[in-house]
């Protein structure tokens, strides 16, 4: 399965955000960060997802896991004022980073992989 991460654009004094395709079709609605993983040996891809691009309100972030053989998607909780990233899966556990570069914050979050129960379509 393969997918793509499209240029748009770039937050004002900060980085650039992408759109993204998943067998050539874009996944509609959000936009994207650079830092992703690929997890069980390429079957989902866990990426960063932007809820605003808007400098004043962001960045609003989460942790999006596509299941990229079922054509579904998991989104984990919001991250406000936060980025996201360093994503693992590792004997039934993923695990990610909250970085919060305002006051220089890291926080590790891990939750076990069959608890993520919650998926839907990809398009929708």
């Amino acid at each position: 399965m393969q997918y793509q991460l499209n240029y748009e654009s770039e937050i004002r004094f900060g980085p650039a955000y992408y759109s993204l395709e998943i067998e050539g079709k874009r996944v509609p609605n959000f936009f994207y960060g650079f830092t992703r993983s690929e997890l069980d040996n390429g079957r989902y891809l866990a990426i960063e997802e932007w809820l605003t691009t808007d400098y004043q309100k962001g960045p609003i972030t989460r942790v999006a896991i596509f299941d990229l053989k079922n054509k579904v998607v998991s989104r984990l909780k919001v991250v406000d004022k936060g980025f996201v990233g360093s994503f693992k899966l590792k004997d039934d556990v993923f695990s990610y980073r909250k970085n919060f570069h305002a006051n220089g914050k890291v926080v590790e979050s891990e939750l076990d992989w069959h608890s993520i129960k919650e998926w839907s379509d990809i398009y929708s």
